[in-house]
């Protein structure tokens, strides 16, 4: 019987088998480039490497897996803030997130070499390497922004924001639990608006709004402090009684040599400048002279403790509502029922400097002609500049736009570390967001220390002020329900003291 004869040789591929081996191994390599930019290490799973592919991938799986738990379990803004209010692990992340990004950057390239095929053609060649340098400039821009982020809010938090309340015992008190205001009935902000300025001698406080806030529903009165306010209480501790024995500000009249003017409460932060300067260690360290005395009186004038201060200048102010997008503003005619000024001030019987006027109606402001619509008083007077300074605030807190802000976050976090000064604790700062949410649920009111309820800055009755301060932020009385469908529905009363304000 004759053996089958033995197979000889394999005939050579075509070249067409060739050029087909070289596009199916082409888009092989694309594809786990592509792979591996999306999922680190999965690409690199498929090749000669794999094993350094499964260990980042499985440490990409785990990471992801962890911050997504911690995500829902707490919350999309609880999670982030807890980061915030932990500048060292800011700083871990965005080293974290720039070792991460060159690992995941090697790890494409090295898919991109190991996956091409061997014989692979100059053009295909040089597409694979222009695609895989758009995968790894998107990977490694990514890392860098996010490690930018982590950094920028490690700076911001750290200068803008205190570890600590300055004052033993003093500063809002936050709980631990479900609501971080449990402990705490209410808490109360002191809002400076500051004209420090390389125009101006020492800093000067034209806006004084204490924002006292009910924890629970989140009702707020907005109490203006009048800027020309006299015989202002000082604080019991404060060192200013050395020189106003009768604990008043400018009081006796002599230290008012330069005017009454001088002795107004807007000036008394600059009055403690100057004291600091002449007297080491009057004041304690860590926190302005200025902020201590105002501090002080403050509560003195309002009756009511003051938790946490907030310091901005006008500069900031107007830079961060044009971050903020602008504001819907109602614009009012003067209280005299003319049109309200854009610049200009008093010098005698004139009004100079005007730059303009506003049209009145409701329109949207930019962060330049909202600070004047706070600021003007040329047409009517302080009284009614307080009223305004109300309405942007409350416009700030009902408009405020979270997801604008995060998408001008370096430029926000700029605005604050140049222009704003809290003493809010960084690790309070979940509670205040929630605090703020609360706020803009619940209903803004106002409380106005004029002549029309009978407050008069050159001889204030402050007794009179803690009153209707009380009064102010009293909750409001349970409306009696109608007895029968066919009573006629009451009429809703102006949730402000002055009918002029209608924010």
């Amino acid at each position: 019987m004759t053996p089958p004869h033995p197979r000889g040789p394999a005939a050579p591929p075509t070249r067409e088998a060739l050029r087909r081996d070289l596009r199916t191994g082409f888009r092989r390599a694309v594809g786990l480039t592509a792979l591996g930019t999306v999922i680190p290490g999965a690409g690199l799973t498929q090749t000669r490497s794999r094993k350094i592919g499964w260990a980042l991938l499985v440490l990409a799986v785990v990471g992801l897996g962890v911050g997504t738990y911690y995500v829902l379990r707490s919350g999309l803004t609880a999670a982030a803030l807890s980061l915030v209010a932990r500048p060292h692990l800011l700083m871990v992340l965005a080293g974290l997130f720039i070792v991460g990004g060159i690992l995941w950057c090697g790890s494409i390239i090295l898919t991109a070499v190991q996956s091409r095929p061997t014989r692979l053609d100059r053009t295909r060649t040089r597409l694979l390497a222009a695609f895989t340098t758009l995968m790894v400039f998107l990977v490694a821009a990514s890392s860098f922004k996010f490690a930018e982020y982590a950094s920028i809010t490690q700076s911001t938090v750290s200068q803008v924001f205190g570890n600590t309340p300055v004052n033993p015992g003093s500063g809002a008190q936050v709980a631990e639990g479900e609501d971080p205001w449990a402990d705490q009935d209410r808490v109360n902000i002191l809002l400076l608006g500051s004209d420090a300025g390389a125009d101006r001698i020492g800093t000067r406080t034209d806006s004084m709004i204490l924002a006292s806030i009910d924890t629970k529903s989140g009702r707020t009165a907005l109490i203006s402090l009048p800027r020309n306010l006299l015989k202002a209480p000082l604080g019991p501790e404060s060192p200013l009684r050395a020189i106003y024995p009768s604990g008043e500000f400018g009081s006796p009249d002599s230290a008012c040599d330069q005017g009454p003017g001088q002795c107004m409460l807007t000036n008394l932060y600059v009055d403690a400048e100057n004291y600091a300067k002449a007297h080491p260690g009057a004041y304690p360290a860590g926190d302005a002279p200025g902020r201590v005395e105002l501090r002080g009186a403050v509560q003195e004038i309002t009756g009511l403790d003051v938790d946490q201060t907030v310091v901005i200048d006008l500069k900031g102010f107007s830079r961060l509502i044009d971050a903020m997008g602008g504001l819907d503003i109602n614009v009012k005619l003067s209280g005299y029922g003319t049109k309200l000024t854009i610049g200009g001030e008093h010098v005698g019987d004139r009004v100079v400097g005007v730059k303009g006027y506003f049209e009145p109606g409701r329109q949207h402001l930019d962060g330049y002609h909202s600070l004047w619509y706070a600021r003007t008083r040329a047409a009517d007077s302080d009284t009614f500049r307080q009223m305004r300074q109300r309405c942007v605030v409350q416009a700030i807190v009902q408009q405020v736009n979270p997801a604008q802000m995060v998408r001008k976050y370096p430029e926000v976090a700029s605005i604050l570390k140049e222009n704003i000064y809290t003493d809010i604790p960084v690790q309070n700062l979940p509670a205040f967001v929630e605090l703020v949410e609360r706020v803009q649920r619940s209903k803004i009111t106002s409380v106005a220390l004029t002549a029309k309820q009978e407050v008069y800055s050159n001889d204030p009755d402050y007794n009179l002020v803690r009153k209707l301060v009380q009064k102010g932020i009293a909750p409001p009385k349970a409306t009696p329900q109608p007895s029968t469908s066919t009573s006629k529905p009451t009429k809703t009363t102006s949730s402000t003291t002055d009918s002029y304000e209608e924010c």
